[in-house]
C-alpha cells in the first residue's frame, strides 16, 4: 500500500483510536491513517477489519511507525518529532520521503520549507494549557481553528480525534488556497 501522503491531492487525516470499532468509524469519517497508538496487537485487527486504511503502531505490520529501527529495518513509514531527528532517521537509513515530521506552527513552514513532510497533532496544539475540554462545542472549534491555520502553513497530515469536522475544515482551507476545487459554486448576478 502506498503512502497517503504525496500520493493524491489533499490534506491527510490521521486519528487516534483504541479500537476496531473507532478505525472502522474514523474510516467512514474521512481519515486515511488510523493510529492504534501503543497498541501492537490492534494493528493486525485493525488492517483485518477495515480495508482503505493506512495504520499507524508499534507493529512490523504497521504502515507508519515510531520507531526508527523498526522503519529502517521494515521500510514502514516514521514519525519524528521535529527536522532534527528525522535527519538522524535519514542518516540511519530511512527513506525521507517516508518520514512524517510532527511539528507544531511556529516550526509547520520551516519544515516544510526542509522539503519534510508534516504532521501536526490537533489535540496537543489546541490545548497547549491543558485546560481546555476539547469535547465540548468551544473545544472542536478550537481544534477546527488550529486545523485552518496548520493546512494553512503547510501540514500535510493532521492527527485528530474530530475526523469529520477536521476534514470539513482542512478542504475549506485547502480550497481557499487554490489548491482543490470547491465542492460547488453559486454564481450571483446583480
Amino acid at each position: 500500500m502506498s503512502l497517503p501522503w504525496g500520493s493524491s491531492p489533499g490534506i491527510v487525516l490521521l486519528a487516534p483510536v483504541t479500537t476496531v470499532a473507532q478505525a472502522t468509524a474514523a474510516a467512514a469519517a474521512g481519515a486515511t491513517l488510523v493510529d492504534a497508538g501503543r497498541d501492537g496487537a490492534l494493528v493486525p485487527a485493525i488492517r483485518r477489519a477495515v480495508s482503505g486504511v493506512h495504520v499507524c503502531g508499534p507493529h512490523e505490520t504497521a504502515d507508519v511507525v515510531r520507531d526508527t529501527d523498526l522503519a529502517a529495518r521494515t521500510g514502514t513509514a516514521l514519525i519524528c518529532l521535529g527536522p532534527d531527528a528525522a535527519a538522524a532517521a535519514v542518516r540511519r537509513g530511512v527513506a525521507a520521503g517516508r518520514i512524517l515530521v510532527q511539528a507544531t506552527p511556529p516550526g509547520i513552514e520551516a519544515a516544510v520549507r526542509a522539503g519534510w513532510t508534516v504532521l501536526a497533532d490537533l489535540e496537543g496544539l489546541a490545548d497547549l494549557e491543558g485546560l481546555a475540554d476539547l469535547e465540548g462545542p468551544d473545544g472542536r472549534a478550537r481544534i477546527e481553528a488550529v486545523a485552518a491555520v496548520c493546512a494553512w502553513l503547510g501540514a500535510s497530515v493532521l492527527r485528530t480525534r474530530h475526523v469529520a469536522e477536521v476534514r470539513r475544515c482542512a478542504d475549506m482551507t485547502e480550497t481557499i488556497l487554490g489548491r482543490r476545487g470547491p465542492a460547488w459554486a453559486v454564481r450571483g448576478l446583480a
